[in-house]
């Protein structure tokens, strides 16, 4: 059985101590990462910009987004 996940539930996960902090940390990653793509510091780049993505995609979601994915 699937808990139902409300907005609270999204918005208390979203400003909790150990999610701020992994947002915190995925937002330096993707600068450093990006900080490497310009001084061509990575062998493979589509990776690296693959990661770079994905670390976006998490920061940047809202609950709509995140509902839109529940089945």
């Amino acid at each position: 059985m699937r808990k139902v996940i409300t907005q609270d539930t999204f918005d208390e996960w979203k400003s909790h101590p150990v999610t701020r902090e992994l947002m915190r940390q995925l937002k330096e990653d993707r600068e450093m990462m990006k900080e490497g793509l310009v001084n061509n510091s990575f062998d493979d780049e589509q990776e690296v910009k693959g990661r770079c993505r994905t670390i976006a995609i998490l920061l940047e979601l809202d609950y709509e987004e995140f509902m839109s994915h529940e089945s």
